[in-house]
């Protein structure tokens, strides 16, 4: 009989260790998409400040070219992080996650047969 115990131990913990590795999956997927959305912003501020740095230094109009590359960059930083946050919010409903709270996704599923 301990030994059937023992089994069924050793099956409730195996079920939950499976259960747990698809959250730590889904959390690299998200830190993923983060670093790439910060990445593609600063990405976007440094080629407009480099270029409006490059227009001032090439027809000499001081600090005009700069700022307003800089603002172009800063706006086409915003618009990517956007575009990647609605991309990755639309990724996630096509594949029916919903993250780290949905570990079971057997649980609950047999609640409208009853009624």
């Amino acid at each position: 009989m301990s030994e059937d115990l023992n089994q069924r131990i050793a099956d409730a913990q195996a079920k939950l260790d499976a259960q747990k590795q698809p959250s730590g999956i889904e959390a690299a997927r998200g830190m993923g998409v983060g670093f790439k959305m910060g990445s593609d912003f600063i990405a976007a501020v440094i080629v407009g400040a480099g270029l409006g740095w490059g227009l001032d230094e090439l027809f000499g109009w001081s600090p005009w070219g700069l700022i307003v590359c800089l603002l172009l960059g800063f706006i086409t930083g915003v618009k990517n992080v956007v575009a990647a946050a609605s991309q990755a919010a639309r990724q996630t409903a096509e594949n029916g996650s919903t993250g780290p709270r949905n570990q079971n996704p057997e649980a609950g599923q047999d609640k409208g047969d009853d009624a």
